[in-house]
This record gives C-alpha cells, structure tokens and sequence, in this order.
C-alpha cells in the first residue's frame, strides 16, 4: 500500500479514466499554453501603421507578425485595401506561387517589416536620386 502513495503512484496504478476527466485535463492543458496579448506603446503602433500605408500605396510586401491565441506567426504579403480596425492582406506563398488573402485586424499585428526586395528598391532609388543631384 505505501508504495501506491509514493510520487504519483495512486494514479498510476488506476488504469481507469473516465472521459469527461481526460477532456478537463486536455483543455487545462490548452489553457495553459494561452498567451495573452501583448501591449504596443504608441511608437511601435505608429511604426506599424507606416509600415502597411507604404505596402498598400507602393504594392510591395510587408513580413507582419501576427498574433494568435496559442502561437505568433509570420505571413507575407501585400496590404491590398483597408477599413475601419482591419485590413485585407494579398498572401503569396513563394515555394508554390499559390496566392491567398485574408482579413487581418490592426490589433493583432504585432510588427511589420519592411521586405528585403522593398529595401533594396527604396535604397536603389535613393543612390539614383543622390547620383542625378
């Protein structure tokens, strides 16, 4: 008997488990793993919202970084059109070319970069406009 007590024991030595106590440990777990939102102070806000007013007036790719409940994720794309609290983002997958699109909210975008072929056209045009003065 004592050995049952011991570590986990008592649990492990009951194979029975009945569903409704599997389901409640499964979604304690999943709750668990929840991330809460993080919170942007006004410089990152406003450096995001740049960010997809170029990508959208120049059509060029935006890298956003995008929260979900579980997980970030990454996504490229090209902000196609904009209204109140959200935004519609063109997606191309580059290993398939398959294009996609998707509604996004401001809110859950929590960093936007620039790509590297938006950088090097923007840098392009600057040494053409330095060498034409």
């Amino acid at each position: 008997m004592s050995k049952k007590l011991e570590l986990n024991g008592l649990w492990e030595s009951s194979r029975m488990m009945l569903p409704q106590h599997k389901e409640a440990a499964l979604r304690s777990r999943k709750e668990n793993q929840r991330m809460s939102r993080p919170i942007r102070d006004e410089q990152e806000i406003q450096n995001i919202s740049a960010v997809l007013s170029l990508s959208q007036m120049y059509k060029k790719p935006v890298v956003l970084t995008l929260y979900e409940e579980f997980k970030t994720r990454s996504v490229t794309g090209i902000v196609a059109r904009s209204k109140h609290g959200e935004f519609r983002l063109d997606i191309v997958e580059t290993s398939s070319g398959a294009g996609d699109w998707e509604w996004v909210a401001y809110r859950d975008v929590l960093k936007a970069e620039l790509c590297d072929e938006w950088t090097e056209d923007l840098n392009n045009e600057v040494m053409i406009k330095v060498r034409r003065k």
